[in-house]
């Protein structure tokens, strides 16, 4: 082979890696912790693989990947959402409590969903309307969704409450069905994702906000958009959330936002979105993010030092995935 070929060869290999290497470093990570944690808990003698700790695994993923699913379009415009954990927290106590008060969850549902939605037209409009960064209305919904969480817990008198027995959740446990939701949910955003011009326009103003708005799409609806479908997969969320425990509290959904945001970068999603934002970002994030959290703890890290361990790996996939070409990070 003469050195022209390699050249050329090695020039392909090039590009190849510079297109796809976020993805395969995701999925390398992956493979890298489903090998790991295999080894390590099972010399511990408690695989992560048992029974008790898969059910463990399963709900943790579940939960934390129908909120990343939703999220991926949020993150694709080059927003995040910071109020998801609040949100989720908030949803999970109406759930419970109209749930109680109604002896139904579809109320309940109805209802949050209702707010959802309301929230999220306001997150992704709020930035464009008042050219301000779209985060900064989430900080803000963050922290009025906390102090709601706090009057109405004050007003029970308990920092716990629990769904009448009366309420059959045991479906809401079910792995099958929780992988069947989570498969349903992402085949639908996917469609939206890939197949529409809500997921194209969305990936559009990510890449370049300016050029896409000239080119006569309108900014506000197509961000909007988004949030709407995140206020969905949020309910949903919350429904898997509560519908678990069979209760919420006033720490449920605490550190949520943190924990989709890991989880979407662990996958390769980059923080400026773009065309390069993929909906298996959530998947496969969420799976390693879960692995993390459930493993660690099996083979004897402790709490604190866990925090800083995902911490670290969180950084260092940042600086490797997220780098720009002539600068460090992306704004």
């Amino acid at each position: 082979m003469t050195a022209t070929a390699h050249e050329k060869e090695r020039q392909t290999l090039q590009q190849w890696l510079t297109k796809h290497g976020s993805a395969v470093a995701s999925i390398g990570g992956l493979l890298f912790c489903i090998i790991f944690f295999t080894i390590t808990t099972g010399i511990k003698g408690e695989s992560i693989w048992s029974p008790a700790k898969l059910s463990t695994l399963i709900g943790d993923v579940i939960v934390t990947a129908l909120m990343s699913v939703g999220a991926v379009f949020i993150y694709s415009l080059g927003n995040m959402d910071v109020s998801i954990g609040k949100q989720v927290g908030l949803y999970s106590t109406l759930l419970v409590l109209i749930g109680n008060a109604t002896g139904s969850l579809l109320a309940a549902i109805l209802v949050c969903l209702l707010i959802a939605v309301v929230i999220g037209v306001i997150n992704g409009s709020a930035g464009e309307l008042l050219h301000m960064y779209s985060v900064i209305s989430s900080v803000v919904f963050m922290m009025v969704l906390s102090g709601i969480s706090t009057i109405i817990y004050s007003n029970i008198g308990s920092r716990n409450i629990s769904m009448n027995p009366g309420i059959n959740l045991t479906l809401f446990r079910q792995p099958w069905f929780m992988l069947l939701v989570l498969v349903a949910e992402t085949l639908v955003i996917g469609y939206f994702f890939y197949f529409t011009k809500f997921g194209k326009y969305a990936r559009a103003i990510g890449a370049n906000q300016k050029a896409t708005a000239q080119s006569g799409v309108h900014i506000i609806l197509y961000r909007v958009i988004p949030y709407i479908f995140l206020a969905c997969c949020l309910v949903t969320a919350s429904l898997f959330q509560m519908g678990y425990t069979g209760a919420a509290s006033d720490a449920t959904g605490t550190g949520f936002e943190m924990n989709v945001m890991v989880s979407l970068i662990l996958g390769g999603m980059p923080l400026k979105g773009g065309m390069k934002s993929r909906l298996s970002c959530a998947i496969i994030g969420s799976l390693t993010y879960s692995l993390l959290a459930v493993g660690l703890p099996i083979i004897g890290v402790p709490t604190r030092l866990t925090f800083l361990i995902k911490a670290a790996i969180f950084l260092i996939v940042v600086l490797i995935t997220c780098r720009e070409k002539h600068g460090v990070l992306p704004r």
